[in-house]
Parts: C-alpha cells; sequence; structure tokens
C-alpha cells in the first residue's frame, strides 16, 4: 500500500471516529434544542480544526503540493464510502435517498466540509517529508 493510501486511511479514520462521536451529540442533544443547522454549524469548526491540527501529521512522509492533495481526495472516497455504509447500517437509507440529503440546507454545509477535509492535506502544509 502506497504512503498515500496510509496517509488517506489514517486521516480517514481519525475524522470519522471523531465523528462518529460528535455525531449523537449533534443530533440527539443539540439538535433539538437548536435545530440541525445550527449544531451542524456547531460541529463542523471542531471537525475542521481537528483536521486542521492532525492532517499535517499523518501527511508529513508526503512531499506537498500534489501527492497531500491525492490523499485528501483519496480520504474524502473512503469517507463517502464510510458515511454511506453507515446511513445505509442505521437509518435504512439508499444511495438516492442518501444523495438527496445534500439538496438541503444542511446537505450542503456537509457538503462544503466535506471539501473541506479532502483539501486540508494539500493546504496544510506542515512538516517536513521524511524518508
Amino acid at each position: 500500500m502506497s504512503q498515500e493510501a496510509r496517509a488517506a486511511l489514517a486521516y480517514t479514520g481519525l475524522a470519522f471516529a471523531l465523528g462518529f462521536l460528535l455525531g449523537p451529540l449533534r443530533e440527539f442533544l443539540l439538535a433539538p434544542q437548536i435545530g440541525r443547522l445550527a449544531a451542524l454549524l456547531l460541529e463542523l469548526p471542531v471537525m475542521l480544526a481537528f483536521c486542521w491540527w492532525v492532517a499535517p501529521r499523518l501527511m508529513r512522509r508526503l512531499p506537498p503540493g500534489l501527492a497531500r492533495l491525492r490523499a485528501g481526495l483519496a480520504a474524502l472516497g473512503f469517507l463517502l464510502m464510510l458515511e454511506f455504509a453507515l446511513g445505509l447500517a442505521l437509518r435504512g437509507f439508499t444511495l438516492a435517498e442518501w444523495g438527496a440529503q445534500f439538496r438541503t440546507r444542511e446537505g450542503a454545509v456537509t457538503l462544503a466540509g466535506y471539501l473541506l477535509f479532502a483539501a486540508i492535506p494539500a493546504l496544510r502544509g506542515g512538516g517536513q517529508r521524511q524518508a
């Protein structure tokens, strides 16, 4: 497995784990009190700040630029697969139903978060490449 794929899997796994912890808090504690969109807007900066912090630590062995962008895009692909599998398992979503969520305000915010998640490894730079 390539260094890019390993970094992408680690980045995805850590972000998904945090989301798996924060998601129920957002949905069951915050959303009933302040609404789904507001709850999402509170959670998203926490998720992205975590990604901003962890990405350079995981990508340090990759050269800056395209390799880190490819790793971020691969991580996005892995994350979308995990998110769909979770939606299927927990809510019984079909692929069409899952995709339709992105046509809502909350879905648009989520999609923007996904795109930032994918871009952070390339944007963040960070640690020097190590052999």
